[in-house]
């Protein structure tokens, strides 16, 4: 054990003397703690070592012998009592039931668990739940900013096709993984290097594609196909939105393009969401979005009186909330950004509203992220399926249940802004910073002529029940023609266009009556027919191709951009 001694220099005389001295203050017990355990990984090292020998079991009562009569010499305050008592009654059951060691087994060194039994007498604590040790991995900002370069200069190093489409992948993971990372990534220029790539690559539709992604995250917006902005703005309203289909119809017919390609921008709140996402994401034919908009009403709306009521009082929703969001999910199966890989989708967002805060605010579900240093008005993301932004934009009161993201609690936009017209022309001044609006269309789903009859009667009635007054502060937050009251002073003469058919009948959201539809129908043939010369005028607006001059102002932004 000399060697013991000479290699641990606090066992020597003088080392004792120190730990019997201090043994009152805190360092001093750390430092025990620590040469007890470098005591014990030195006695491993020694085991290991003579394993290679010939020895009997002899030479490991020594070891927990000289590891005993250290321990005595310590004050038990500093590591207790039991750790004592613990190694003595290991050495003295290795003496008493010592046994001849067969030769065949003289190379197995059988060492006494000792420290592992040091805190044995400790209380059992009960078993620790997973989720408490799970712990969340935290990236320094510095790790981030090393790994956004990292990044960029595989993609500036590139040289074949399949190796930039490659690093344009790893570019998009990184910004999912790390949005923050967004304002490294636009400060070291690779708004630049992807409109360089974008230029030399015109013809890889898959490079294409990835940088559309690309540019979507990083809030860097496309010039617009037009002379400027144009905007498509659809109204909540439920099953009624077959009057939007109609005219949306007329539109098409008149300037020769299909609605995804007349737009720039397409917002929508509850129906308009629906209606949106299926003529401007997946891009369907108005004939084939009719279908699937009737399958789904004709699916969710079709219920007992008996099954809507329970269902009602048990969980707030007269419908079947879980069919709904089986029917969403099976037809949008992206998230909202990657419906970017296709370089003619515009821009979309769907409008809920956040009830579970202070105050109710809209929330604003869109395809694309806003520009570096952009701050909108609005909440809103791009990391959601694009089903989930239907379900929460859908989420009408007593319809259906309320939709839960996160910690934010979704109802139907409409509850608060059911004309998204304003919100779509602010989103559109973020994304294209001066450039002018051209054209916006906005589309509400149905009103009704005011009554004159009641409204007399009205000015007779003194004092008015709670649930009238309720109806009122409901409609009156729902009202639709309030902004378009406001745009139509605001914007200029020729740049915006509101259509909202005169119904027969006001019909509920949830009307699917073969009948009605048909009534609905007639009614949107009635209205384009006494507004056919503003659909004309709306449609030469949305066909109107570029100008050379627009085309040069734009070609020279992006050499700005390239050679900046």
């Amino acid at each position: 054990m000399e060697y013991l001694c000479r290699s641990r220099p606090c066992f020597t005389a003088a080392g004792r003397r120190y730990f019997s001295e201090s043994s009152g203050s805190d360092s001093l017990k750390m430092h025990t703690k620590t040469v007890i355990l470098t005591q014990w990984k030195l006695i491993n090292y020694l085991k290991t070592y003579f394993n290679k020998f010939t020895i009997d079991t002899g030479f490991e009562n020594a070891l927990n012998r000289e590891f005993a009569q250290f321990l005595q010499k310590v004050d038990p305050k500093t590591y207790g009592k039991h750790v004592i008592e613990q190694v003595k009654s290991t050495i003295s059951i290795n003496d008493s039931n010592a046994k001849p060691v067969p030769q065949q087994e003289k190379n197995a060194l059988s060492f006494p668990n000792v420290f592992g039994n040091i805190f044995k007498d400790e209380p059992k604590s009960e078993p620790i739940p997973k989720w408490k040790t799970l712990k969340t991995s935290v990236v320094s900002r510095e790790s981030i900013s090393s790994r956004t370069s990292q990044v960029l200069n595989s993609l500036a190093l590139a040289e074949s096709d399949a190796s930039k489409l490659l690093k344009i992948e790893d570019l998009i993971s990184h910004l999912k993984q790390y949005p923050e990372s967004k304002h490294n990534v636009v400060k070291e220029g690779a708004v630049r290097l992807l409109l360089r790539i974008k230029k030399k690559h015109a013809s890889n539709e898959d490079i294409q594609s990835a940088v559309n992604v690309a540019f979507a995250l990083l809030g860097h917006a496309n010039a617009v196909a037009g002379q400027g902005i144009r905007i498509l703005s659809i109204d909540g309203g439920g099953t009624r939105g077959v009057l939007v289909i109609e005219m949306l119809r007329k539109l098409e017919e008149l300037s020769g393009k299909p609605v995804y390609e007349m737009f720039d921008l397409i917002c929508g709140v509850s129906t308009g969401a629906i209606l949106g996402s299926l003529i401007g994401l997946k891009q369907h034919t108005l004939d084939e979005a009719a279908e699937i908009y009737k399958n789904l009403s004709s699916q969710i709306f079709t219920q007992s009186t008996l099954k809507g009521t329970s269902n009602l009082v048990l969980s707030h929703s007269y419908y079947d909330t879980e069919l709904w969001e089986k029917l969403l999910s099976e037809q949008w199966d992206k998230t909202l950004i990657e419906t970017n890989r296709n370089v003619k989708c515009p821009k979309y967002c769907a409008v809920s509203a956040v009830v579970n805060q202070s105050r109710i605010s809209a929330y604003l579900f869109r395809n694309y992220a806003l520009p570096w240093r952009v701050q909108s008005q609005y909440l809103g993301g791009y990391d959601h399926q694009v089903w989930e932004a239907v379900r929460a934009s859908s989420a009408a009161p007593t319809y259906f249940e309320e939709f839960k993201i996160g910690n934010m609690i979704h109802q139907d936009g409409g509850i608060l802004v059911n004309n998204p017209t304003a919100i779509a022309v602010h989103e559109a001044k973020l994304l294209w910073p001066g450039t002018p609006i051209e054209c916006v269309v906005s589309f509400g789903t149905g009103r009704t002529v005011p009554n004159p009859i009641e409204t007399t009667s009205l000015t007779s009635i003194s004092n008015t029940s709670w649930k009238n007054k309720f109806f009122a502060i409901l409609n009156s937050a729902t009202d639709t023609e309030g902004v378009h009251t406001m745009l139509s002073d605001l914007l200029p003469e020729g740049k915006y266009y509101r259509f909202n058919p005169y119904l027969t009948e006001m019909l509920s959201m949830s009307e699917i009556g073969p009948e009605k539809f048909e009534q609905l129908k007639k009614d949107a043939i009635m209205y384009l027919r006494r507004n056919e010369d503003k659909f004309q005028d709306a449609a030469n607006k949305l066909s109107k191709e570029k100008g050379m001059t627009r085309k040069c102002e734009d070609w020279m932004k992006d050499l700005r951009l390239i050679y900046a």
